[in-house]
Order: C-alpha cells, then sequence, then structure tokens
C-alpha cells in the first residue's frame, strides 16, 4: 500500500479480504451472502466517488471510514462465530447468518444515508485504496494479488473494549510526552494486555503525535533475540543483514517519532535457555536508548524487565475488569438485551470467572449461539475452564492453553516445580494462603520463598492487602483440574486446617469474639479445603470432627448447612450411624434458625430415630425439644407444649438440669403467645435462675430479651427497656450478632412508642440490615412489620403499606399465617390512598 494512504484507508483492503476469504471458505455463496456484499462494494464505490470530487481533506468522513469498517469487522466476527459451530448447528445456521446480515446492514444503510446528508468531498489520495477495495470484494480484479497493495501493518483495534479508559488514559499520556517513553502492560494470560496496547496503538490522541510510524510485533513463538530482532527488520521492510537489530535502531533513529509495541515478551523472557533472559533486557535496552522510540511491551508476569527505567512502573499490572465492564463486554457480544431479565445471573457467572477479559469474552461467544446466562452458569459449574476455550486451541481462544502456556514456561525454569507445587497448594484456598499457613510450609518445601516468587513473577498469583497468595478464578480451577497436590503437602494442609477447625468457638462465650476475628480470614479457605476432603476420601472421625465444629460455628455467624449436606450422604449407614444422627439433629437446627420448618422437621424426625436406634436418649430427647421449638415458631402451640412438656419430664427423669431450663424457657414463650403474661414472666424467670446456675450466660440473655418483650407487649415501656439493654449489653459481650439485633429491633419498637421516631428509624434500619446480613427471615418479616407500624404512626401511608406488604409476603413464605392475618389487619385499617 502507498505511504501516503493514511488510517484508516489503508486498512480497506485488508478488510475487504478477510470478509471475502471468510465467505468463500466456508460459506455457499448464497444470495443473502452476495447481497451483502454487494451493498459493502457499493458503499466503496460511493466513498471513490466522493473522494474524486475534490481535494480537501475532511476528518469526518475519515470517521465514517473508520465506522464503516468497524461494521464490517462485526460481520466478520458473528460468521467466524458461525464458521465455528456449523457441523453442529446446521439447521438454524441459514436463519442465523441471514438475521446478522439483515441486521448489520440496516446499522450501515443508515450510516451511509447520514454520510450522504453530510459529505460531499474528500482527498483523491485514496482513490487507489478505494478502488483496490472495490475490486477486491468484487472478486473482479485482473491484477495478481502480489500487485494489490500491502495489507495494513497493524492489527485491528479490538472491536469490544470496555473498562479500560482510565488505564488506557494513562498510557495514552506517556505515548504523547514531548520525550520518548518506555511502558509496560503486565498481567496474567487472558488479562487483556494486547487489546489495550492495541487500543493505545489505535488511539487518534496517539496517531497525532506519532502519525503512520505505529509498528507491532508479536514475539510469541521466537525462539531468541536473534529471531525477535530479524522478525523487528523484516516488519520494518528492512533488507536482511548480519545485524537486523542495529539495522531496525538506525531506521527508527531516523524518524522524528516512532511508537514500538512488542506483544508477548514473555516467550523470550522466560524462556527455558538460561541466557535468553539476560539477552531480553539487553535487547529491550538497545531499543530504549533511541530518544525519539517510544516502547511498549506486553509480558505475562508481575514485574517488567530489569535494563530498562520503566515510566509506569509502579502501576504496570493490568487487572481484570470491574463487574460493569466485564457485563458491558459480554452484553455487547452476545447481543443480549440493555435490560435483561437474566442480568443478576449474568452478574453472578461473571464474579465467577472473577470478570478476566478473556475468559468472559469466550463465554460471551457461547452466548451468541443461544446459551442463556443461565444456561452458561449451569454449564461452568459443571465444566469450569473446560468451557472457556474456541475452536483453534490457541492461547487466546482457550483459558486453558493460555494458562498451560504460563505453566510449561515455569517448570522449566530453577524452581520452577516446587513453585506449581505450591501453586497446588494455593488453588485449595480460594481466600488466599496466608501469612500463618505459609509460615507452617515452609519445611515441606526445599525454598517456598523462591517458589512464591516464581509464581508473583509470572502473575500466576498476586499478594493481597494482608499478603496472602490469591489466584484469578479460571487459574484456580485449571490448576484444581489439572496439578493435584503432592501427599506430602495434602497431609501438612490436613493438619494445618484441622488445627484452625478445632480452634473455632462452637457458641457465644466471653471470648467468641476474639476466637472468631482469628478464624474468619481463614472460613472460606476452611470450608473449600474440608469440601475438597469430603469428595474425595473416605469419611474419618477427624474430618466429620472438623466438619462439626466448622459447622457449629457457622450456626452462631452466618448458619450454613453445605458441609454437613455434602458429608451426610458420605457416612456409612452401618458403621457411621452416630455420625449421620449427629449431622441430621445439626443440620434440623439449621434449617429451624432458618425458617425452612419443613425440613427441619424431616431432618430432626430422622436424627430422633438413629438415635433411638443407638439406645442414646439424652440426644434423642434433644430432638423432641427442637420438634417442639418448630411446632411453637409455626404457632402450632398446643402441639408444640405436647413436646415440650414431655421432653422437660424425660430430661427430668435423666437429670439433665439445663435441658430442662431449656424446655422451661419454651413453655414460658408458648405462654407469651396466649398472651398468658404471669405465667410467661415465672417460665422465663425460673429458666434464666437455672441458666445462671449453670453459667449459660446465652440462654440467660435470651430469657431477659423474651421479659423485655413481654413488657414490650404489656405497653411497661421503661421496664421494657431496661430488660431489653440489658440483653442486649449480655448479647454483645458473648459476641451473639443475632441476640443483639433482635433487642436492637424490640428498642426500636420502644422508641416508636414513646413517639420518638427518628430514632426508632435509626434503630429499625440497623435491625433490618443486620437481619438481612444474618439470613434471619422471621425477624426480617417482623423488621418490616415494625417499619409498616412506624410510617403508619407518622401517617407515611404509602409507605406503610409496602412495609406491611413486604411482611405479609415474607410470612406467607413460611407458612406463618397469624402474621399473615396481622398485617392484611393493619392493611385494612390504613387510610385510603385514593
Amino acid at each position: 500500500m502507498s505511504d501516503c494512504a493514511p488510517w484508516p484507508w489503508n486498512a480497506i483492503p485488508q478488510t475487504m479480504l478477510q470478509f471475502t476469504s471468510l465467505v468463500e471458505r466456508s460459506f455457499d455463496y448464497s444470495n443473502k451472502i452476495q447481497d451483502i456484499a454487494d451493498k459493502i462494494a457499493q458503499r466503496i464505490a460511493s466513498l471513490f466517488d466522493i473522494s474524486q470530487s475534490n481535494g480537501g481533506h475532511n476528518p469526518e468522513l475519515d470517521n465514517y471510514v473508520e465506522s464503516f469498517l468497524a461494521d464490517v469487522q462485526r460481520i466478520i466476527v458473528r460468521l467466524r462465530i458461525v464458521e465455528k459451530v456449523r457441523p453442529l448447528k446446521a439447521f438454524w445456521l441459514t436463519n442465523y447468518i441471514e438475521n446478522i446480515i439483515l441486521t448489520e446492514a440496516g446499522k450501515m444503510q443508515d450510516a451511509y444515508q447520514e454520510l450522504q446528508a453530510r459529505f460531499t468531498v474528500h482527498t483523491a489520495y485514496t482513490a487507489q485504496t478505494i478502488r483496490c477495495g472495490v475490486a477486491i470484494i468484487q472478486g473482479s480484479s485482473t491484477k495478481p494479488l502480489s500487485h494489490i497493495p500491502t495489507p495494513a501493518k497493524l492489527p485491528a483495534r479490538p472491536i469490544f473494549f470496555y473498562g479500560r479508559d482510565a488505564r488506557l488514559n494513562e498510557i495514552v499520556a506517556l505515548i504523547c510526552m514531548l520525550v520518548a517513553t518506555r511502558i509496560a502492560i503486565m498481567g496474567p494470560g487472558g488479562i487483556g494486555k494486547t487489546s489495550l496496547a492495541l487500543a493505545a496503538l489505535h488511539d487518534s490522541r496517539v496517531i497525532e503525535v506519532v502519525g503512520d510510524h505505529r509498528f507491532f510485533i508479536s514475539v510469541e513463538g521466537m525462539i531468541d533475540i536473534d529471531a525477535a530482532s530479524t522478525l523487528l527488520a523484516t516488519h520494518l521492510g528492512l533488507d536482511a543483514s548480519s545485524d537486523p537489530l542495529s539495522r531496525a535502531i538506525a531506521y527508527f533513529q531516523s524518524l522524528p517519532r516512532a511508537l514500538l509495541v512488542v506483544d508477548n515478551l514473555e516467550t523470550l523472557w522466560f524462556s527455558k535457555n538460561a541466557s535468553a533472559r539476560v539477552d531480553t533486557e539487553q535487547f529491550l535496552s538497545r531499543l530504549a536508548e533511541v530518544s525519539s522510540l517510544t516502547l511498549l511491551v506486553t509480558s505475562r508476569g508481575a514485574v517488567p524487565p530489569d535494563g530498562v527505567q520503566w515510566s509506569n512502573a509502579q502501576s504496570a499490572e493490568l487487572a481484570q475488569l470491574s463487574l460493569d465492564a466485564a457485563r458491558d463486554t459480554f452484553v455487547q457480544i452476545a447481543t443480549l438485551p440493555a435490560e435483561s431479565t437474566e442480568q443478576a445471573v449474568l452478574d453472578t457467572l461473571l464474579v465467577e470467572l472473577d470478570c478476566v477479559p478473556l475468559a468472559v469474552t469466550l463465554l460471551a461467544n457461547l452466548a451468541v449461539l443461544e446459551n442463556s446466562p443461565s444456561d452458561l452458569l449451569r454449564r461452568w459449574k459443571k465444566s469450569r475452564t473446560g468451557l472457556l476455550h474456541a475452536q483453534g486451541e490457541d492461547r487466546l481462544r482457550s483459558v486453558d492453553v493460555s494458562i498451560t502456556v504460563s505453566l510449561d514456561q515455569l517448570k522449566g525454569m530453577k524452581h520452577g516445580v516446587e513453585a506449581v507445587q505450591l501453586l497446588a497448594v494455593c488453588a485449595h484456598l480460594p481466600d488466599g494462603l496466608r501469612p500463618p499457613v505459609f509460615a507452617q510450609l515452609d519445611e515441606h518445601f526445599a525454598n517456598i520463598d523462591a517458589a512464591k516468587d516464581m509464581l508473583v513473577e509470572f502473575a500466576l498469583v498476586n499478594v493481597g492487602a494482608d499478603g496472602e497468595l490469591k489466584m484469578l478464578s479460571p487459574i484456580r480451577y485449571f490448576v484444581l483440574d489439572n496439578h493435584p497436590m503432592t501427599d506430602l503437602h495434602l497431609v501438612s494442609l490436613r493438619h494445618i486446617y484441622f488445627g484452625i477447625a478445632a480452634s473455632a468457638p462452637q457458641r457465644p462465650a466471653d471470648n467468641f469474639n476474639l476466637l472468631s476475628a482469628q478464624l474468619a480470614p481463614e472460613y472460606g479457605n476452611l470450608t473449600s479445603f474440608l469440601m475438597h476432603l469430603i469428595d474425595s476420601e473416605e469419611p474419618s472421625d477427624e474430618l466429620c470432627n472438623a466438619v462439626n465444629a466448622v459447622s457449629e460455628y457457622a450456626y452462631w455467624t452466618m448458619p450454613s448447612s453445605t458441609l454437613r449436606e455434602a458429608l451426610l450422604p458420605r457416612l456409612s449407614t452401618t458403621t457411621q450411624t452416630a455420625w449421620r444422627a449427629r449431622c441430621l439433629k445439626n443440620l434440623g437446627r439449621v434449617c429451624l434458625r432458618r425458617d425452612e420448618y419443613s425440613d427441619a422437621t424431616q431432618n430432626l424426625q430422622a436424627a430422633r430415630v438413629l438415635y433411638a436406634e443407638l439406645g442414646d436418649r439424652h440426644e434423642e430427647v434433644k430432638c423432641r425439644r427442637l420438634l417442639g421449638i418448630c411446632l411453637r415458631m409455626q404457632d402450632l402451640v398446643d402441639a408444640a407444649e405436647v413436646e415440650l412438656r414431655t421432653a422437660q419430664d424425660m430430661f427430668t427423669e435423666l437429670d439433665f438440669k439445663f435441658d430442662a431450663a431449656q424446655c422451661m424457657q419454651q413453655l414460658g414463650e408458648i405462654c407469651r403467645q396466649r398472651d398468658k403474661y404471669d405465667q410467661a414472666i415465672e417460665h422465663l424467670t425460673s429458666a434464666r435462675d437455672t441458666f445462671n446456675q449453670c453459667g449459660e450466660r446465652l440462654y440467660a440473655a435470651q430469657c431477659t430479651h423474651s421479659l423485655g418483650q413481654i413488657q414490650l407487649e404489656k405497653s411497661n415501656l421503661p421496664a421494657a427497656q431496661s430488660e431489653l439493654q440489658s440483653a442486649l449489653s449480655a448479647f454483645e459481650s458473648l459476641g451473639s450478632q443475632l441476640g443483639a439485633t433482635q433487642c436492637t429491633q424490640l428498642l426500636g419498637e420502644v422508641m416508636r412508642r414513646q413517639g420518638n421516631y427518628g430514632p426508632a428509624e435509626s434503630l429499625l434500619t440497623a435491625a433490618l440490615e443486620a437481619f438481612t446480613r444474618l439470613e434471619s427471615r422471621s425477624d426480617l418479616a417482623n423488621c418490616h412489620r415494625s417499619f409498616g407500624l412506624l410510617y403508619r404512626d407518622q401517617n407515611r401511608t404509602r409507605e406503610a403499606l409496602a412495609s406491611f406488604e413486604n411482611a405479609r409476603d415474607m410470612y406467607n413464605k413460611m407458612g406463618l399465617q397469624a402474621g399473615v392475618a396481622d398485617c392484611n389487619s393493619q392493611i385494612q385499617d390504613l387510610p385510603n390512598l385514593l
């Protein structure tokens, strides 16, 4: 191509060749395809006519040409997707092709009409370029291909590019400085380094400063610096010589300004050849000495190569996309509606991918083929990184291949094998390998620090704020599937995390907050590792104890049944009956805590049967007491009373005073529900005295809370406030978030009844947020009801109605008909909004 033809005109022949070669290679030249080919040719011919009309330059017409080429590239992208899956989806391809062609053709027609209305002139210097493009697209050129101007030397700019504006602006600003700069874009595979470099290369601000002297080479596949130097010289159009790098440098020195992008530098920098690293640094150093040359390199890793003073050394590493940017990328590629009903599912999927650009792009391409976000999320959970590939299986089409490239380079280096072993350990710890655990692993590695440094250098892990080593989700899942831990490291990790599980606090007490703060950072790692052990080995008593300890801690913080549900089917029905019974009982407690009464009843009844078979009367009666609580919470108070009194008598017979007091506490709650306040106070006071004698401060605080609630229901507000504040202090000192929040909500009720609406709203808002976080559905419904009463008292009728309706819906989902009836009554009493 003539040097006088600038961007974007010089890209026309290359784009046309891409389109025609794709169509001729993969599709029958049908009428629909021929129609769009003719339309594209007509657009080029029109541009030719305009360009002949006048010799004046028009930047706006340049913008149209650039937009036109982007339209053609979108057609190419979609046809390539169809090409890859054609054997699998032949039955709908014809309609699919027609739809995408018509969609893009419509966009091009709108743009062309705008062109006709606004532009009539352009410079004649593009005539040869346009004539060539017309000849190519119509297939009527009589010239040999070698006579067609050389296609553009620069790769196309990325079509879909979101969420990198700040980094792009930073890089462009460095390129456009008065003096040449040295820029590095670092990060793991698939993070978008090349896309960012190409976006900068094609940025209009860069073109204005550098002009046509912008160059791009990829050294992927180069075996040494000599090969890379030869590639560079050839790319610049220089004759072969014995010193191609010197020839290239001399050429750059002859230019007033130039920009060179060296892509995939890691191929040379991390080469298994011992001297390649030094040679690479010398190669970069020589290029950096050219005062007119701005050098931009992309490479896997976290830290740029030595030997060059990098202008962005402190911000070279590229992070994953934001959720918004990942969503925009997915939606544009997959052509999803802007307000898709599946946006919440899509966001979940993108978070699972850690918003890694390559992973997002590959799944978005699958969505083009009529896979909804829900389908993709299901497939992701089943196949993980096996889903993240497209036809071709190169590093830009497959996450697995991209990660394998890094690992292969890593293994060939000193300490590389141990680095991969350490990576396998990190893969089991989704919240990161934290310094205390890292220190305990030291004795099982020859040089764990060197292994860590290599993982950071290759950007396979990053160091978090607390010094933990974390992995991006696609890398972590790939390593889990393909690089198991050594037996030695597995045994070591078992020992470490079983010890952490043993330290988990089992119920709120004086030291609960302290122990919880120590355990919380490792909770995600602990549950993930235990899930791995449950899936991969026969459950031992040691594993069962660890699962039980962690699950019991979670019961008091964020009730979860995940571990126990995974463990239960793995337990032997013959030799592990005691563990099965214990698991079922505790699953029942969790369901009860989450207001899932049917599941709670089923689990508790099954546990009671097993305990009866084992002859463990104490645990059997505990199940009866829990079943009584389940009935009471569903307002089935008569049946609940029978169960609780029977359990109380059996505990008394067995001389378990604490358990009998728990039954007394629940009988007091039944009396409160029946508005028998004197009997309720008597039962709760008696139970509290026993709890205090047994040193059970948590249950004593629960009784105090209930006594405060009774005083509130009796409208004795000073007494209610006193009891509730006492209970609140006790719960806070014990670390019971649920108990403290229940007191906060009732204190908000006290403030409301006293007419202190501002403090009441503040307390209820705090309670609502906490109940939402704690997933306590019945308490959340009660809180919405309290808001309804607060708004009603302030004549905020619309807000009151919304709150009562929210509460009613929640009560209804839990099957609590008394709550539903109360809300309906409150709604009927509201003033008519009309």
